[in-house]
């Protein structure tokens, strides 16, 4: 593939947007594509060596790269696919696949190839340096979704990225998200709660406790909202988060129990555990009550609902393996403080 036969357009140029334009500008002819015209983004593209370009001269380019939030990705597939040019290639880079292999296959018309991938790496961890130009791709990984491809195209694509020295893996859109959701997605959740807990370098230390902060330069430099959508979009992150909370909580009651005297002593201390967190809970619960007493105020709406009242113990009661009559008679108490609060 030699550069000047083959035209590449990058949408969004954030530090990923980048990188990749950077990686690509050695063998391709790149052009640049950001809704905002910044001096910036004219002073990256000198540097890169890349062509800065207006949305109707990137839809044309052969193969169109989407380095955009997640957040946007389908709004942007939408408005670019029906612009392409027949077996023209449209891929997105998102760190999740499912939904935004669905909204690839639903957008674009039959004639543009279409593939879901998610580079498994970023500036940090490729050592990026914009001004000289230099990054290293060495064992690093790049997860391919073919959808709407000819062979030899997927062919060509994976030889170019192994000739980069990327590993490249072929799966399906949900095999991606279901593995992703803990090597990406709880990784950088872990990372987020360590910060917010304190967890940081300090004079005394174990090798382990040293390994442990590794993740966090590549874990808490990325905006809120790429954390955000890489939960948000991922349908199998919230089951992860879960099954690591129920695993907290497992190895905490063994440590309750280790410092018990006795099953008896045991049960009372899990009893008083329990206790503590149900009550910091519905502390935290009446805050947000409180909060609805406030809009609700500014909007003119009545305080009690009793739409709302049935449809949470209803739902309560499908989930609960409590008695149901139980449970309706602890909610009842609690919308009763609760409307105490909004008043």
């Amino acid at each position: 593939m030699k550069k000047q036969t083959i035209t590449i357009g990058i949408v969004g140029l954030g530090r990923f947007g980048v990188l990749i334009a950077s990686i690509l500008s050695k063998d391709f002819s790149v052009k640049l594509y950001h809704y905002k015209s910044k001096t910036e983004n004219k002073k990256i593209a000198k540097i890169i060596k890349a062509q800065l370009v207006d949305f109707n001269d990137v839809s044309s380019c052969d193969v169109i790269i989407l380095a955009v939030p997640i957040s946007v990705t389908e709004e942007m597939i939408k408005k670019i696919g029906p612009k392409m040019k027949k077996g023209a290639i449209l891929l997105d880079t998102c760190s999740v696949k499912v939904y935004p292999c669905k909204w690839l296959k639903d957008n674009t018309p039959e004639h543009v190839q279409i593939i879901g991938t998610h580079p498994m790496f970023g500036p940090v961890t490729t050592c990026f340096d914009l001004d000289q130009q230099t990054w290293d791709l060495k064992n690093k990984q790049i997860v391919l979704c073919p959808l709407r491809m000819k062979n030899n195209h997927l062919v060509a694509i994976e030889k170019y990225l192994k000739k980069l020295g990327i590993e490249v893996i072929i799966t399906t859109p949900e095999d991606h998200d279901r593995q992703n959701a803990k090597t990406l997605s709880f990784v950088h959740f872990i990372g987020r709660s360590f910060l917010k807990a304190g967890i940081k370098k300090q004079k005394i230390f174990t090798p382990g406790y040293a390994d442990l902060l590794k993740i966090l330069p590549h874990t808490t430099g990325d905006n809120w909202q790429l954390f955000f959508d890489m939960n948000n979009f991922n349908p199998y992150s919230e089951e992860v988060r879960g099954k690591f909370f129920q695993a907290c909580q497992f190895i905490e009651e063994k440590i309750i129990k280790s410092n018990s005297k006795n099953n008896f002593d045991y049960h009372r201390n899990m009893i008083d555990n329990i206790d503590k967190i149900i009550l910091e809970l519905l502390g935290r619960r009446f805050e947000h009550a409180q909060e609805i007493g406030k809009i609700k105020k500014e909007k003119g709406l009545p305080i009690v609902d009793s739409e709302r009242e049935k449809e949470i113990i209803e739902s309560k009661k499908k989930y609960s393996k409590l008695n149901d009559d139980f449970v309706e008679k602890f909610y009842r108490v609690i919308f009763d403080e609760s409307y105490k609060k909004q008043k």
